[in-house]
């Protein structure tokens, strides 16, 4: 039962579940998929509604960049099949337009106050801590979302996993069940098993020296010294360039940077403010949003709470719950109207006019106005110049890199011309096989460069490989030591060691071969150590995690029938030294009474999880059985 259970909760089906529901975004904390792209080819449809080339494009895209995050640094593209990932893509999105019909359905939803709680809570949108809408507008915008598309998008997404927590929650899990696992996974059962160790046949085993030559001269192959060469090599660098007479920083240029410095940095001036947002649309016209914000605002003028009316009033779901904090900001961050309008309140305070933007209708009030001093050119200078030397390096690494690849080429045979012309230490290596070599020949495809037939056998240079970040190298054999024959005497006793224990295994093999027939037909225990000399390990009434028993042995011990009343189950199990008899004589089953709080709790949560996917397994299956599927023929 429980491996059944793992299957199902294993299978395609719910990979596939769990893919449409989980909410993917490479940069920010929403996953999105573009729900509302219309008038191009469709891919595939559920239920008469498309699902766009451009939409499975955009998922795909996310799809292979979170695999790329997970992957880390060693990420390597070719690993992702395209066409596969696109497949598989496409089924998730599959799979979340059946879940969100089966929602609509059941007349699921999240209400607009829930969407915002969740977006305000996002770190991805906050700064020390507290949610900055300036922020979240211009990550909404970088994405290519309007405030309002976005926030329809991770509603659904909401939606979707309030259905799954609905069916997780409906799920039942009943005393019997409780019971039956209990009993499993609490069997104790008494284990003995008699290995077999191979070294112990080794000891019977006698090998001529006749048989070893022989082994030797058959297998002349597998007694080769590896292939290896001599390297001789020159390595450009950047960080070696930065004192390089080619390299000058003049006045100028620092005053250029230190320019360019400063006016890219944070304005000098940031604004920190409040808004409360009216929306235009078919309940409310523009001029309707105007009337209701100026009476607002005499109410502020008045004495009422700016912030307090933002938060019952106001309909941006970014900042309502705050008061309308918008945060600091300098110029460049909102609509061109509202930074007029803010920019030119004068005192803390300061209301402005209602204010018409591309959102709606804004009334602002300036909460406070902070300056940045930006250092002064001799603070910055040192670094400046220690800022333009590495630019210049990287340049003139750039420049000497093309120069070492064609004096290596014009000069194929020698590394003395590359030296000379860019000052170069000619450097040195030994016994360097295709498997390894010592840094910076440690790389597999810069080892692989030198044996290639123009430098292996032709004695050229090669070309300049890059061995990290700002580092080059051009690389010439110097000797060649090809695979030969290593002596039979350096090799002998390694192989009289292979022969015996081959023939050491197979000893072990029939020795266990026996001592298992004989037990099973009924010889007792002691009988059959006494002959083929070995002692049982015994465990008393042991659990399926005991930590005393090898792993293997348990495995094999568990995996047995219950032994029949006075009588033994037999098995076997895989050491590293070689086999072992196991036996199992008594099985003490589980009792839910005997478990400890934690082992209860853990056992209820681990099969209620597994109850509940059965269960948004089974509703997945149905309605997906029953949606109008159609996928277009992309051959």
């Amino acid at each position: 039962m429980l491996q059944k259970l793992r299957e199902q909760t294993n299978s395609l089906v719910f990979k596939v579940i769990v893919g449409a529901l989980i909410v993917t975004m490479a940069v920010f904390g929403f996953g999105a998929f573009n729900l509302f792209v219309t008038g191009e080819p469709e891919v595939a449809s559920v239920n008469g509604e498309g699902i766009t080339e451009s939409e499975l494009a955009a998922a795909t895209e996310r799809e292979r960049r979170r695999l790329a995050a997970q992957m880390g640094e060693d990420f390597d593209p070719s690993l992702i099949d395209p066409v596969r990932l696109q497949a598989s893509v496409l089924e998730q999105l599959i799979a979340r337009r059946v879940l969100r019909d089966i929602a609509d359905d059941l007349g699921m939803d999240v209400s607009r106050e829930r969407v915002d709680e969740l977006l305000v809570s996002n770190p991805t949108f906050q700064i020390d801590g507290r949610f900055q809408a300036s922020v979240y507008r211009q990550a909404v915008q970088a994405m290519g979302y309007t405030p309002q598309g976005f926030l329809d998008e991770t509603r659904e997404l909401m939606t979707l996993q309030q259905l799954q927590n609905g069916v997780a929650g409906s799920a039942l899990l009943t005393k019997r069940e409780l019971n039956l696992h209990a009993s499993l996974l609490g069997q104790r059962r008494d284990v003995a098993y008699l290995p077999f160790e191979t070294d112990r046949f080794r000891e019977r085993v006698e090998v001529s020296d006749d048989e070893v030559r022989l082994r030797y001269d058959e297998n002349q192959q597998a007694y080769m010294t590896e292939e290896a060469v001599d390297v001789a090599y020159v390595m450009l660098t950047a960080d070696a360039l930065l004192d390089d007479p080619a390299i000058q920083v003049t006045e100028a240029d620092l005053r250029s940077a230190y320019d360019s410095q400063r006016e890219s940095a944070p304005p000098d001036e940031e604004r920190r403010s409040r808004h409360i947002l009216l929306e235009v649309g078919e309940k409310r016209s523009a001029e309707q949003a105007v009337a209701e914000l100026e009476e607002i605002k005499a109410r502020i003028e008045a004495g009422e709470s700016f912030a307090e009316i933002a938060k019952t009033v106001s309909e941006d779901p970014g900042s309502a719950a705050q008061g309308g904090e918008l945060g600091f900001a300098g110029r460049g961050v909102f609509d061109a109207a509202f930074e007029e309008a803010l920019f030119a309140l004068e005192q803390p305070g300061d209301v402005s006019e209602p204010v018409r933007t591309e959102f709606g209708v804004h009334l602002i009030q300036l909460e406070e106005v902070r300056r940045n001093e930006f250092p002064s050119f001799e603070a910055k200078r040192d670094e400046l110049e220690r800022q333009l030397r590495r630019e210049k390096a990287q340049e003139l690494y750039q420049e000497r890199l093309r120069e070492l690849d064609n004096l290596a080429f014009e000069n194929p045979t020698s590394l003395d011309p590359v030296k000379d012309a860019l000052k170069l230490e000619v450097q040195h290596a030994t016994g360097v096989t295709r498997s390894a070599g010592p840094p910076p020949l440690d790389d597999p495809q810069v080892r692989g460069r030198l044996f290639v037939p123009e430098v292996l056998q032709n004695g050229f240079n090669s070309a300049a490989v890059e061995v990290g970040d700002g580092r080059a190298i051009v690389m010439r054999v110097t000797e060649h030591h090809p695979p030969e024959p290593i002596p039979f005497e350096e090799v002998a006793d390694d192989i009289r060691g292979e022969i015996e224990m081959e023939r050491a295994r197979v000893l072990a093999q029939e020795a266990f071969e026996a001592a298992r027939a004989e037990l099973e037909a009924g010889t007792s225990a002691a009988a059959v150590a006494s002959e083929h000399g070995g002692n049982w390990q015994r465990f008393e009434l042991v659990r399926r995690d005991a930590a005393q028993v090898p792993r293997a042995v348990l495995q094999a011990a568990f995996a047995l029938a219950r032994p029949p009343e006075g009588g033994k189950a037999v098995g076997r199990a895989e050491l590293p030294t070689g086999p072992a008899l196991v036996t199992v004589t008594r099985v003490q089953d589980g009792d839910v009474a005997a478990l400890t709080e934690g082992e209860l709790n853990g056992m209820k949560a681990f099969l209620g999880d597994r109850a509940a996917r059965l269960e948004f397994g089974a509703l997945y299956e149905t309605a997906r059985s029953g949606a109008s599927v159609r996928r277009a023929d992309r051959s």
